[in-house]
């Protein structure tokens, strides 16, 4: 478990030490300004607590780092600036694991034991789909770090979780879009068998109407798998034009080197999940000539200026760069769009008192669902409605391709 109250990444549990608290204090006398929600006028600067849940260890790991790293850095810029509304923010980091049972267990330490506010994560949608209930019954806003679209439904059951990235028939959409404009008109899906990839298995065929092409085939895969040849090949005896990959990190690599290996024809059509560098690091020469609905994230010299995602984008791209000399993919956009919308829920709630932290909670998860309206963030644009937890919106997805080992967008949304 790591407390991270200020500045300086992995803080050990300190339930907020008297230096942090004096930090937490100065940075709020400095903030200025009106008198933030909750503030009492007399220098009172309690903390928002956050809990980050992702997955540091396990197969979910290359999403899980990533994600922590952009909220540490959101938030430790949050903090330098006065904080929220003259509140610091407190991250509280705990690992998932990468599996349902332990992400359950975390989840209910950091509602019960940690008494947070709000709740980012977990990394992956089989995950964020098993905290549905229990963020409902616990009473705790959580916004998932995942997009299945099974995360926010039934309604009725999500009324405390949200998603960020935009939904699976969305990404769906995007994918059969192009493929129609490409004149691919035979389909096959290849999915990891767990929730990220079983949920568009479940929706492609409805989704495929409205367009212009037939589905062929589809066959599922362990995401722990060191090669899927005999999936590929059995996808290819039906001829199609390409194959939409649905799998998250390293996963994805896998396919790219299994499909390289046996001269499969199909153009390979990767989902968000192949989100990141490490796609390209991991299938090397494999990856080439590829394609991936992803995020624009990926390749922000493509933006023009006058992109609602340039300044954001850029801004990620450019400070993760400076503080861990590595690249920001979109798992680093997923951590960095959760804490955008959290904070905006937060500046934008209902008067609340964060020493109250029920009340605060429910002021938290009202504001998400009414005060998301086109919220600009690296991966997309977002609007949340009490029917839907996550948008359903193509705005701020893209298209790229893989050439010469570097992402290119050929089409945005």
């Amino acid at each position: 478990m790591r407390h991270h109250p200020t500045r300086g990444r992995g803080l050990r549990h300190t339930a907020l030490a008297a230096g942090a608290l004096a930090v937490a204090l100065t940075l709020a006398a400095c903030a200025g300004g009106e008198t933030p929600a909750g503030n009492d006028g007399e220098g009172d600067a309690t903390p928002y607590k956050i809990g980050v849940l992702v997955g540091l260890t396990g197969s979910y790991a290359a999403l899980g780092d990533p994600e922590q790293k952009a909220i540490e850095l959101y938030f430790d810029e949050v903090n330098a600036n006065g904080g929220v509304d003259g509140h610091p923010v407190e991250l509280v980091v705990l690992d998932s694991g990468s599996t349902e049972g332990t992400a359950v267990n975390q989840f209910r330490k950091l509602a019960i034991e940690e008494n947070v506010h709000a709740i980012l994560g977990p990394s992956s949608s089989g995950e964020s789909s098993a905290l549905r209930t229990f963020a409902r019954d616990l009473k705790v806003p959580t916004i998932a770090l995942a997009s299945s679209s099974a995360i926010v439904q039934p309604a009725e059951e999500a009324t405390h979780i949200f998603k960020q990235y935009t939904g699976t028939n969305e990404s769906l959409i995007a994918q059969l879009q192009f493929a129609e404009d490409n004149g691919w008109k035979k389909i096959g899906l290849l999915y990891a068998n767990n929730g990220y990839g079983q949920d568009p298995a479940n929706r492609i065929n409805d989704v495929a109407k409205d367009f212009d092409v037939t589905i062929t085939g589809s066959e599922a895969f362990d995401d722990t798998s060191t090669d899927v040849t005999a999936q590929l090949a059995k996808l290819g005896e039906a001829g199609p034009d390409a194959v939409l990959v649905w799998a998250t990190n390293p996963a994805n690599a896998v396919v790219a080197k299994s499909a390289e290996s046996i001269n499969f024809a199909p153009v390979l059509f990767n989902s968000p999940g192949a989100g990141s560098i490490a796609y390209i690091e991991n299938a090397g020469a494999a990856a080439n000539g590829t394609y991936l609905q992803g995020s624009v994230v990926l390749a922000p010299s493509s933006l023009e200026e006058s992109s609602p995602q340039y300044a954001i984008t850029n801004r990620l791209v450019d400070e993760f760069q400076t503080k861990y000399s590595e690249i920001a993919g979109q798992y680093a956009g997923n951590g960095w769009d959760g804490a955008i919308l959290l904070e905006n829920a937060i500046l934008k709630a209902a008067d609340h008192d964060p020493s109250d932290v029920q009340a605060t909670r429910d002021a938290i998860r009202d504001s998400l669902e009414t005060n998301t309206v086109d919220v600009v963030g690296a991966n997309a644009i977002y609007t949340f409605t009490p029917e839907f937890h996550g948008s359903t919106s193509l705005g701020g997805l893209a298209v790229l391709k893989v050439t010469d080992g570097k992402f290119e967008v050929v089409k945005e949304y």
